[in-house]
């Protein structure tokens, strides 16, 4: 299904409706996903679908049509940050839209604020047709990006680049400290983070207060029940990889759980993880006495005696059996996707993996991990070398030129 050359967006709040093209940055190279063709009109409602995240309050607040299209405009303003609109469609389709309004304002002013969160977006939706596309497929922690688009709103709000992705809900920043701050869904918010990992992804910006904001629970599923709710039955998602790292080794030697009490991140064996450990609060010496399986030292020292016992065997299989032994009351990450068993009743037999949608069985079942490959010696291998391209905000630069105000606030090619 090829993406279609325009798209018209909505306003309900003023009345107008503006039309907007895709185009190609320098690097994306397996595109993004079409839109439904009952999707070529997007709806955005006048209440309860423009928001910001305050960041001072650490949750999203919802903003005024008038006041998200003066994003960008002065210079002498403290902007917050990219407005984001929530539409829903008729064929129930739920995507997120991304701002940038006022962008030919913006891009003169390299190094502001506002020029930043531009080329984060922008950033974003390469890493996403680079590297993630086949994760989000599989419906894995990635939503799904339906590209990179662009009008002319003449001197509404200028010339507006905005993203369009699959909504994904709540971020977890807010819901900390509420009736949902469970132990079941902070370890939900755990896993997938293993998750990102084992598939080779370091997320490359857990650090500070607002670590989580862009970890989203998709509590707003109509399908999911109060109880799923509560006890880490929604979808979890990551959004926002501008600066991930592709190709990432994890060596970690311990699962994100309760293991209530600091164990230092080189003793874990990957920093990132050791902070979502840390600020996910399964660090804390207050965990309940049931949760405390073992002493995170006994774990890492299992760790290590069982990767001696199997030198050849990858690390993301390694955590698979040390969960499955030491963790045994813990869901095991990949719960309905793979299947794992055991040589025999020995503590430290061989693991056998087997990916519940195939017939394939492997000791060393491994979940595919983009921009890097495997050797035959079992080494990992650099990508190759890439020929110079242009920065894909040199792109948007170039092709915003291109884009003017026709009839009827109809964007047209000059």
């Amino acid at each position: 299904m090829a993406t279609p050359t325009s798209l018209k967006i909505h306003f309900e709040a003023s009345g107008t409706t503006y039309s907007a093209q895709p185009f190609k940055l320098p690097k994306q190279p397996h595109g993004f996903e079409p839109l439904l063709p009952d999707d070529s009109v997007l709806c955005i409602p006048r209440n309860n679908s423009l928001f910001f995240n305050n960041h001072h309050r650490n949750r999203r607040e919802e903003i005024t049509l008038n006041q998200a299209r003066m994003w960008g405009s002065d210079s002498r303003r403290a902007d917050p940050g990219l407005t984001f609109a929530r539409v829903i469609t008729t064929s129930h389709s739920r995507y997120c839209l991304r701002f940038v309004f006022n962008a030919n304002k913006v891009i003169p002013r390299k190094g502001s604020t506002n020029y930043r969160a531009l080329t984060r977006l922008v950033t974003d939706a390469e890493v996403y047709s680079t590297s993630l596309q086949k994760l989000a497929w599989d419906g894995r922690f990635v939503p799904l990006h339906y590209g990179m688009w662009i009008m002319d709103t003449g001197a509404w709000a200028g010339k507006v680049i905005f993203s369009i992705t699959q909504w994904c809900g709540i971020s977890w920043n807010e819901l900390s400290r509420t009736k949902l701050d469970t132990e079941a869904n902070r370890i939900l918010v755990g896993r997938t983070f293993e998750d990102l990992h084992d598939c080779g992804v370091n997320f490359g910006g857990v650090s500070g207060e607002f670590v989580f904001r862009q970890v989203m629970l998709d509590i707003e599923d109509p399908n999911l029940t109060q109880d799923d709710i509560v006890n880490g039955g929604a979808a979890c998602y990551i959004t926002g990889y501008s600066e991930a790292i592709i190709g990432h080794k994890c060596m970690r030697r311990l699962p994100i759980l309760p293991l209530g009490s600091y164990i230092p991140s080189e003793e874990v064996g990957c920093h990132e993880i050791a902070q979502v450990l840390l600020l996910i609060g399964f660090m804390d010496d207050d965990t309940d006495d049931t949760s405390k399986r073992i002493l995170p030292e006994d774990a890492i020292k299992w760790h290590q005696d069982y990767s001696a016992r199997y030198p050849k065997m990858r690390n993301g299989t390694v955590l698979m059996a040390q969960r499955a032994r030491l963790f045994p009351r813990a869901l095991p990450l990949y719960e309905g996707e793979i299947e794992t068993w055991f040589e025999s009743d020995d503590e430290f037999a061989r693991i056998f993996a087997r990916n519940i949608w195939d017939e394939e069985q492997d000791s060393d079942l491994a979940l595919e991990s983009p921009g890097s490959e495997v050797s035959e010696s079992g080494s990992e291998k650099s990508p190759e070398p890439e020929s110079p391209e242009p920065s894909a905000v040199q792109t948007v630069t170039d092709k915003m030129k291109y884009v003017s105000l026709g009839k009827n606030g109809v964007a047209s090619a000059e």
